[in-house]
């Protein structure tokens, strides 16, 4: 009971009480952040050569198909909650579309046989995941458009000069992927045809893949 009368009347005694509490507290909170900080040297690595090798895996979440007019551009939505049980654990790097398309130019008239014959459209497609942007593009049917949160380049090769944790920042999808996806369609139609020769053309019918970029990955250091 003194103990506690003084802690309640002597100074001296709050003084040091509260000292104990502090350094109590404290210890243990400076060296857990000292034990991490030395795991993550250990875990980084030494600076050297490493071979890194890859896997790509495709997981589809959306398809379909999209009329665009001629000087239009149609946006697709696509929600990575359609795959997410086949998303679970996945390291996702990218998203891509695969655009296929065929064009449904008509010509009538007498003149068509001296005529130019039907002519490709133009069809473009960009992507937008949350303001990251792969601009709109050109392309022929059965291309994709790919944007990439990684560095693939690094894939397939032997690096120098970094560690293993300067190749896994570059490696890791750092959880993006989730959430909504934007493919933009964009037509703009070609005619042939001629003196004595209607075209008719008014757009393209585009058929559309979207799918999420998963990568598995092996580093490997070289001596």
């Amino acid at each position: 009971m003194a103990f506690m009368d003084d802690l309640k009347t002597d100074q001296r005694t709050q003084i040091l009480v509260a000292g104990i509490v502090f350094f109590a507290i404290a210890f243990p909170v400076y060296f857990n952040f000292a034990a991490s900080n030395v795991d993550e040297v250990q875990l980084s690595g030494p600076v050297g050569n490493y071979s890194v090798e890859g896997t790509y895996s495709y997981h589809q979440i959306a398809s379909g198909s999209q009329y665009v007019n001629d000087g239009s551009t149609e946006d697709i939505m696509a929600n990575s909650d359609a795959s997410m049980d086949d998303l679970k654990g996945k390291n996702l790097v990218g998203v891509r579309a695969t655009l296929t398309f065929t064009d449904d130019e008509s010509q009538g008239g007498f003149g068509c046989a001296l005529a130019q014959g039907p002519q490709d459209d133009d069809v473009s497609g960009g992507m937008d995941y949350y303001g990251l942007i792969e601009p709109s593009t050109q392309v022929s049917s059965g291309e994709s458009v790919n944007l990439e949160w990684h560095n693939s380049s690094l894939v397939g090769t032997t690096v120098s000069n970094m560690s293993e944790a300067d190749i896994e920042v570059q490696l890791d999808g750092m959880g993006m992927g989730e959430g909504e996806h934007m493919l933009s369609i964009s037509v703009s139609v070609n005619t042939g045809g001629g003196a004595g020769c209607q075209t008719t053309d008014d757009g393209e019918e585009v058929s559309y893949v979207i799918e999420l970029i998963s990568l598995e990955y092996t580093i490997t250091a070289v001596e």
